[in-house]
């Protein structure tokens, strides 16, 4: 595996820590930023981010799993964010591809954490299949400043909007064979760009894992004719700076 350069470490913007076999391998290298699906997965998310330093714990419930929780629990779930000092929230958004069905529940979930999100300013890690319009809209509407869309597959036109609204694109690796993600992280700036793996999610045969963010920042480096080193310094210092409150 490769290492980062000069103690640069490197960033994992979304990923699935309680399903990882073997955090501590990660944690002179990797800086995580763990994302909760449900409540029992954010308490432990929460935990994990006690024992490792180089996790940034994200507490939220996936559009997936709004079937089966309330507005109730997420503001449970806030609460408990809040007292314990987390700066992000995540995974949260709205999904009409996968689970149109829940759709209005989604949406009263996910103005609970657009609430906490502006009261708090907090970052928003952002699960938005089928729904960038409308997540972006409420963002706005929400006066939200800290957003970042993991594994961006959305309108292209819209990317605009989000780039000068000074939100994040994740740099998914799942660019290797989705043509349409490449073409958004060829189209972003280096400055509105984070690394990602998403792990241990399978997509299409690759299995996404943190190892990868290095193909990521190889390709980055490439497209933005810089040397790797600058552009691992310039994703970890926009990592910093979107959890500075």
């Amino acid at each position: 595996m490769l290492e980062p350069s000069g103690g640069v470490m490197l960033v994992d913007m979304h990923v699935h820590c309680t399903e990882l076999k073997d955090l501590a391998q990660y944690s002179d290298s990797y800086l995580f930023a763990c994302v909760g699906e449900d409540l029992e997965t954010s308490k432990m998310i929460l935990e994990l981010s006690r024992r490792f330093h180089f996790i940034k714990p994200c507490l939220g419930i996936h559009p997936w799993n709004i079937a089966r929780s309330s507005v109730e629990e997420a503001r449970s779930l806030m609460e408990l964010a809040v007292s314990n000092n987390v700066e992000c929230i995540g995974e949260v958004g709205l999904d009409s591809r996968f689970v149109p069905e829940t759709l209005p529940r989604q949406r009263d979930v996910f103005k609970v954490f657009l609430d906490y999100a502006r009261e708090y300013d907090l970052v928003l890690n952002l699960h938005t299949a089928g729904t960038h319009r409308e997540v972006f809209q409420m963002l706005k509407t929400f006066r939200i400043e800290k957003a970042y869309f993991h594994w961006y597959t959305g309108p292209e036109d819209l990317l605009k909007e989000l780039i000068d609204n000074g939100y994040f694109i994740g740099v998914n690796p799942s660019w290797k064979i989705q043509e349409k993600h490449f073409r958004i992280i060829s189209k972003t700036p280096l400055s509105n760009l984070l690394t990602e793996s998403d792990a241990p999610y399978e997509y299409k045969g690759v299995s996404l894992k943190p190892e990868l963010i290095n193909d990521s920042l190889n390709l980055l480096a490439r497209l933005h004719n810089l040397d790797r080193k600058v552009v691992e310094e310039k994703i970890e210092e926009s990592f910093k700076r979107l959890f500075t409150r």
